[in-house]
């Protein structure tokens, strides 16, 4: 079976949900099913070179997306011969003659209130093609999920390693400390600023915080709105590549997430994968996705949140749990199980189309 798989996100946005997720499924299934990453630029210097790609360069704009899902995609699909398209955003294809799937993506609450003629007339056709497509929930994908699978080897449990990314780590933060990936929302930002603020206040050099920029002029923002003494317990950082954003979770205390959580291929889901515990504000789709491996307080709490932060940096017996708990959440979502799943959805989508 030959599957094309849009690597639009993954060129465009190559630390988002969508990008992670295809990075799953390419690791999940490389051995199982003919690959093929459709991709709108150069090969990313981070992915290995045994991943097969198709390289048709599209500028990064609404107008070219709009071709992009709309034309480019069933051409290169019925170029390389594949029975199969798979997107992960909300946009698909209106008249491929190849089966469509859609993976969502991104949390309602990440896009935009007002969005252009392009934009909406992108989504529009998008919803279009995906009311013709397979939607893939996620919990249908691990709903069959065999007992026997991941028992066999622990090490397989506590998380996914991505093979299909190459490329140097760099430096990490030598004290303990805890992550947060910034979305482009400065007011979420100040926000957590503050938090860290009152945290830092208590504990000293004991952890730092480290911030993934989502643009350079956010870093210098920064910069320029801090002491030089706050910006000593802060670890702040920029084009980050995926492998070193999977190195600086693995190291990290805890992941601070105040954002929702999306259906597929959100950060708290790639903490938990590597038994690194969620803290944050609740929400219905962040708890959904941490479980018992967080410590989530009411949405605004800043001295809740400082408090929880601190917890986990002095109570040792606390972090231990939470830890435990993620690598048991892990066991749910591994990757022998999203395989099996998406295996067979796969399989039974070709075989009613033929």
């Amino acid at each position: 079976m030959r599957v094309l798989l849009d690597g639009w996100q993954l060129v465009y946005g190559p630390l988002s949900g969508a990008a992670f997720h295809v990075l799953e499924i390419l690791e999940a299934l490389r051995t199982d099913v003919e690959l093929i990453l459709a991709l709108p630029a150069e090969r990313p210097h981070w992915l290995a070179e045994e991943v097969e790609i198709f390289e048709l360069k599209r500028p990064f704009s609404a107008l070219g997306h709009l071709r992009w899902v709309q034309v480019d995609l069933p051409r290169i699909a019925r170029q390389v011969k594949a029975e199969l398209i798979h997107s992960v955003q909300a946009a698909a294809p209106l008249f491929a003659t190849q089966a469509l799937f859609y993976s969502p993506t991104e949390a309602s609450e990440r896009r935009r209130q007002r969005n252009t003629l392009w934009e909406r007339l992108d989504e529009a056709l998008g919803w279009g093609g995906v009311s013709r497509a397979v939607f893939i929930e996620r919990e249908d994908i691990f709903a069959e999920a065999d007992a026997r699978v991941g028992s066999e080897r622990e090490e397989n449990l506590t998380g996914w390693a991505f093979s299909c990314l190459i490329g140097e780590v760099g430096s990490l933060p030598q004290a303990p400390y805890f992550l947060y990936q910034s979305f482009g929302d400065w007011d979420r930002l100040q926000v957590l600023l503050q938090v860290w603020s009152k945290t830092a206040a208590h504990l000293g050099d004991q952890a730092s915080l480290a911030i993934i920029c989502a643009t350079v002029d956010e870093y210098k923002k920064i910069e320029a709105r801090s002491s030089t003494e706050f910006l000593q317990s802060l670890r702040l950082y920029t084009k980050v590549t995926p492998t070193q954003w999977m190195a600086l979770l693995r190291g990290a205390i805890a992941l601070i997430q105040l954002e929702e959580e999306p259906l597929w291929g959100g950060v708290a889901r790639r903490a938990i994968g590597q038994g690194v515990p969620v803290v944050g504000f609740e929400s219905p789709s962040l708890d959904d996705a941490v479980g018992q491996a967080a410590y989530l307080v009411p949405e605004g709490d800043q001295r809740t949140l400082a408090a929880a932060l601190m917890t986990l940096v002095v109570e040792e017996e606390v972090l231990q749990n939470l830890q435990r708990k993620a690598q048991q959440q892990a066991r749910r979502g591994s990757r022998d199980i999203f395989r099996a799943g998406l295996l067979r959805l796969y399989q039974q989508t070709a075989l009613q189309k033929a």
